[in-house]
């Protein structure tokens, strides 16, 4: 068999890259009979005195195709004779062919946290975060809202302090006063009589001014007599006229003067409370998401399950943001919306110009005032003995009197997450905006070097250096089958394009 010629060098790679390296000493080799090609075993002369430490070889056929090898085991033979067995280097050897083919990579070397690296491993502990902002509806004194039958049917809305209601209510547990009071009936006057020296005509004026004082002063006195008529039994039962009262822990909303005096249908009080002409009141506030610290936008690990975000909204309850929506956006902004009418709460939160979610929830207590299905005779003294605590702030021990009035509180609704009205006053009134994040063990990127990046997505192996692995990868190649599946192996498994 006829000598050929191998070059061989040393070169410090992986069995798994495609590094050809420096490869320039010659021999003048011989093939043994019989051998491969893929895996050959040659004999050569080394005649120093040093053993034979080349790990690599490179072979150049007859028609110009370049063979790639590592150096499996090298014998001593007698007289300076060695017997080398190589094994093909595929990656080395179909470089060319493998940087030809596009892949669909799963991991190379080009950084990347956008995508989840599932490989690294979440801590056990967790960093908790929080930031928050004041709730914009300061709980104060508060305020009644009314809705009352007036005259003539008329219903109207009104608001009232807690001293206004006692006024009301002082109104009614002494009701004769209202009754036999005449102060709104202004009597006549009596007519002047002529002075001395004065004509006959104005004599009979005079005494024409007296009949007509006469008829005006039995008006007078008719209008007196129905009056108590009128304010006990014209208006029917009179507590039934108050339809609804509310409290609501917020003095908000705007008002005009109501009528003087108020009536509860036909019965005319001596108060004068103002109409509330504001339905809604509206709040905007914004709170920042406390985001982990360095873990800046674009990081798969602001997203589930690496960071949870949690929100507490006063008078709504916990709840619970959906990360992966959020990852990219700094600030929440919340909009509450105060229904003065009922206490509805309506908010509304946003991540930019994205609804995240709209929740309700209510701060008003149903004060019975209004009784229904009381007589006349009982009403006002029933009336009166189950309120009377009520103006003093004593919610909670109202209608517990002559008559029983069941709950004198009774939240409208429930809110989200449990909380109610009247208790939830006294819960934290702070917007807080909570995130839960669990790290990786190490950063990502960190490995990059040994096992690169994610990257997901098909891809020309040509613009890739570093370590990529690949999913269902081909290389169409002019090999002999064990090899295209060794290559195709090495690419599906992980390798190093160098």
């Amino acid at each position: 068999m006829a000598a050929r010629t191998f070059y061989f060098g040393n070169v410090t790679k992986r069995i798994n890259s495609t590094l050809q390296g420096t490869i320039n000493k010659p021999f003048s080799v011989l093939f043994k009979n019989p051998t491969s090609i893929d895996n050959p075993t040659i004999t050569l002369n080394y005649s120093t005195s040093d053993d034979f430490d080349y790990n690599v070889a490179k072979y150049t056929s007859d028609t110009n195709k370049t063979y790639y090898y590592f150096v499996r085991d090298k014998v001593a033979r007698n007289n300076d004779l060695w017997e080398v067995t190589l094994e093909l280097d595929a990656l080395a050897t179909h470089k060319a062919e493998i940087l030809a083919t596009e892949a669909y990579v799963l991991y190379d070397s080009v950084a990347n946290t956008e995508i989840p690296d599932n490989r690294l491993p979440m801590k056990t502990t967790a960093t908790v975060s929080e930031n928050h902002v004041a709730f914009p509806f300061t709980v104060d004194s508060g305020c009644y809202i009314l809705s009352l039958t007036g005259a003539n049917g008329s219903t109207g809305i009104y608001k009232a302090t807690s001293g206004e209601l006692a006024d009301l209510i002082d109104d009614l547990q002494h009701i004769e006063d209202n009754i036999f009071d005449f102060n709104n009936i202004q009597p006549p006057t009596a007519p002047t009589a002529p002075s001395s020296g004065s004509q006959l005509e104005d004599y009979v004026n005079f005494v024409g001014e007296c009949m007509e004082f006469v008829g005006d002063y039995i008006s007078y006195m008719i209008q007196c007599a129905v009056k108590p008529i009128t304010q006990f039994f014209g208006s029917g039962n009179i507590p039934e006229n108050i339809r609804e009262c509310r409290f609501i822990p917020f003095n908000r909303g705007t008002t005009t003067p109501g009528p003087n005096p108020l009536c509860l249908g036909t019965f005319e009080t001596k108060q004068q409370l103002n109409k509330l002409n504001t339905k809604t009141v509206v709040e905007n506030v914004s709170v920042n998401i406390p985001w982990p610290s360095g873990i800046g936008t674009g990081d798969y690990r602001r997203r589930s399950p690496y960071t949870e975000i949690y929100l507490y909204l006063p008078y709504i309850g916990m709840i619970k943001l959906s990360s992966e929506n959020l990852a990219n956006i700094s600030t929440l902004n919340i909009s509450y919306v105060l229904g003065m009418l009922d206490g509805t709460l309506v908010c509304t939160v946003k991540g930019g110009s994205e609804v995240i979610g709209q929740y309700s929830g209510n701060v008003a207590a149903s004060t019975p005032v209004g009784i229904s299905n009381i007589n006349i005779p009982k009403g006002v003294q029933s009336l009166i003995a189950g309120v009377a605590s009520i103006p003093t702030g004593n919610i909670a021990t109202a209608g517990m009197a002559a008559i029983n009035f069941g709950d004198a509180v009774t939240p409208n609704y429930s809110c989200i997450g449990g909380l109610e009205g009247v208790a939830a006053t006294a819960a934290d009134q702070n917007i807080r905006c909570y995130t839960v994040f669990h790290n990786t063990i190490v950063a990502p990127n960190t490995g990059i070097a040994t096992i690169g990046a994610p990257t997901m997505h098909t891809k020309s192996l040509a613009n890739l250096t570093g370590y990529c692995q690949c999913m269902d990868a081909h290389v169409a190649l002019d090999a002999d089958a064990p090899i295209i599946e060794k290559v195709d192996n090495f690419l599906n498994s992980g390798f190093y394009i160098e």
